[in-house]
């Protein structure tokens, strides 16, 4: 009793989940999205680490110091005690621009969560479509092993009646044992799918409770996915890298201006009055460092300038290609299904002709060609399923 209360304790805590909740819950637990977000934080403090002034410095000493007595003034007239102040400060917009820069960084990493969101939807679509296709073929090859295993012993008997009926036989035990091992295969598969949803989303998951449903992208507006490509995570990477690039020409154009050195300073002497200094320090020459710098801000600019042109084009001819495959697979998979609607016509006067001393082999042979033509038809559609997954990908969708 202890041990079936167990096993149903066991069973309780298995729920098989639907795509959506798989989904969102490898979305909640993935690491790397869990990696960004703690980078978002040190971005968005950096930015304002970046708009402070240089750290102030003061600084005390004496001059003139006496080895036998440091510290007595009185012997050396000329000894002074000292406390300065400085402090450096911009006379550029360049802390500001600086600040800037890292919130453009930050809007990077947003958008590199979108699309990571984006990376973990299609591989868990995947994992599923993989699940449903394995499971396909587990049912096809379930029905026609059980079909195959009748006529064995028929086809033995039948060598007195019909030509090449043991030669069939020996063909049809081998097509058992090949689909055996095809519904092993599709096992594993089912496994695999199962432990990808595992890597992904840091849950295991018992079971697959839905499929991927279709959106025929080979029915929609070119046009329309062109438009819905500009929207992709995948652009809005190049484009906000884009923009931290244009900020970084900016910050090298602030930095042409030399930030200046403000000192001031109270000294103390002994036999004269106290007094008090001042000073500005600029740079003298900087070896044109930061001219160079700029240019390699520019050069940096044009490189995401042609990054978001070529990512742009790549997206864009990606969907067109995949749509052309789309589309000839559906081609593909309606010959495919006229050629089962002929193959059930021929089974049935097979069938029917048995009574009038028709070929119990031949139909048999009907039966294997309907089964490849149903597994077939199943690899066709787990090929459109995954098209039309690449295709929700580049689109940029969870959805």
């Amino acid at each position: 009793m202890k041990a079936l209360y167990t096993l149903l304790l066991m069973l309780s805590s298995l729920s098989a989940q639907t795509l959506q909740e798989t989904i969102e819950q490898s979305i909640s637990n993935n690491y790397q999205l869990q990696i960004l977000e703690e980078e978002q934080g040190i971005t968005e403090q950096q930015a304002d680490i970046e708009g402070f002034w240089a750290d102030p410095k003061v600084q005390i000493g004496i001059n003139d110091i006496q080895a036998d007595r440091p510290f007595s003034r009185n012997l050396e007239a000329m000894q002074n005690q000292y406390a300065t102040y400085s402090q450096t400060i911009p006379l550029s917009n360049r802390l500001q621009v600086a600040s800037k820069l890292e919130k453009e960084k930050v809007k990077v990493i947003e958008v590199r969560k979108e699309a990571l969101k984006v990376e973990i939807a299609y591989n868990i679509r995947k994992a599923f479509i993989d699940a449903s296709y394995s499971q396909k073929t587990l049912y096809i090859l379930g029905n026609y092993i059980t079909f195959l295993r009748r006529p064995m012993q028929l086809l033995i008997n039948l060598a007195s009646v019909e030509r090449n009926s043991v030669e069939q036989y020996i063909k049809t035990e081998l097509l058992q044992k090949s689909y055996q091992l095809k519904r092993q295969n599709a096992l594993q598969r089912i496994d695999i799918a199962k432990e990808q949803v595992e890597l992904i989303g840091n849950f295991k998951i018992d079971s697959f409770s839905d499929e991927v449903a279709l959106k025929h992208y080979e029915q929609s507006n070119l046009e329309e996915l062109l438009a819905r490509v500009q929207e992709s995570p995948t652009l809005g990477i190049a484009t906000a890298l884009e923009e931290v690039a244009k900020k970084g020409v900016e910050l090298a154009q602030e930095r042409e201006q030399a930030d200046i050195t403000v000192t001031g300073g109270v000294y103390q002497r002994f036999d004269r009055n106290d007094y008090v200094s001042f000073s500005v320090a600029y740079p003298l020459y900087t070896h044109g460092k930061q001219q160079k710098q700029k240019v390699q801000a520019m050069r940096r600019a044009n490189i995401q300038e042609l990054t978001y042109k070529k990512t742009s084009v790549e997206l864009e001819q990606g969907l067109k290609i995949t749509l052309h495959e789309l589309k000839a697979l559906y081609q593909e998979l309606k010959l495919l299904k006229e050629s089962r609607a002929k193959i059930k016509k021929l089974i049935a006067n097979a069938k029917a002709n048995l009574s009038v001393g028709g070929s119990l082999v031949h139909y048999y042979e009907l039966f294997s060609q309907k089964t490849n033509n149903a597994l077939a038809i199943n690899q066709k559609e787990y090929s459109i399923a995954l098209i039309e997954n690449r295709i929700t990908q580049l689109l940029g969708e969870i959805e």
